[in-house]
């Protein structure tokens, strides 16, 4: 049966993820667990070549970044579990469950390693180090992500200083040698007209991350595949 591995991963998948509180999006081999803030996905990816499944899991944090990203979910933490790899379905319904539930069982316990970025302090001191394992000038993304952390966490002059040092690196990556990266300079204009301005006090800057949050929140909830994600959240 050409569908037979899907059914055996989503049964695994139903069984261990479901009752720690993760949701199926929609049909697909994705499943979410929602921490208020930021979102943990667990992906049964798979190939294009075989019927299988890869496994990924990380977080994606809900604030917003560029307009052609804020209707998807990134993996801004996280991706590929490596110590599972790939397993193909070869027929043999038994041994594909028993690699099925194993791949569920890593994605558990990444999720509840994931879980502990609940904690701001934690997920501060986490993204911080990241930041200064990436060799330098090779951040981007990491940089605005401390940024928008910091101001929900109410760090204001911190959060600031990230989000300068984000506004120079898209400001010095108009340009590639020759090639003009459009997105780049329109994300710069879009952060210097509409965030810019919110970056008055500590307060105006929280709820600028908080109204982001709300937003796609209210985005994704509206859609019948994410419906099991709430509209509010609480920190």
């Amino acid at each position: 049966m050409a569908g037979q591995h899907n059914k055996i991963i989503n049964a695994a998948a139903k069984r261990i993820l479901a009752p720690e509180g993760l949701f199926r999006v929609g049909s697909s081999r994705t499943w979410i667990d929602d921490n208020g803030y930021f979102v943990i996905q667990v992906e049964f990816q798979p190939s294009s070549y075989d019927r299988g499944s890869y496994l990924n899991v990380g977080i994606s944090f809900l604030w917003e970044t560029s307009e052609g990203l804020n209707e998807t979910l990134a993996f801004n933490i996280g991706y590929r579990v490596n110590k599972v790899g790939y397993v193909s379905y070869r027929g043999n319904d038994a041994a594909y469950e028993k690699k099925m539930e194993d791949f569920a069982e890593a994605a558990m316990e990444k999720v509840r390693e994931y879980r502990q970025f609940r904690d701001m302090d934690y997920a501060k001191r986490q993204m911080k180090s990241q930041l200064n394992n990436i060799p330098k000038g090779r951040g981007f993304w990491e940089v605005y992500e401390l940024a928008m952390l910091c101001f929900l966490k109410r760090d204001f002059e911190e959060g600031k200083e990230y989000f300068n040092r984000f506004l120079q690196i898209l400001k010095d990556s108009f340009y590639v040698g020759d090639l003009y990266i459009e997105w780049h300079e329109e994300l710069y204009n879009h952060c210097i007209e509409q965030l810019c301005p919110e970056l008055e006090s500590e307060e105006t800057a929280y709820k600028m991350v908080c109204d982001m949050i709300e937003r796609r929140r209210n985005f994704f909830s509206s859609k019948p595949s994410y419906k099991k994600l709430k509209k509010e959240f609480t920190l």
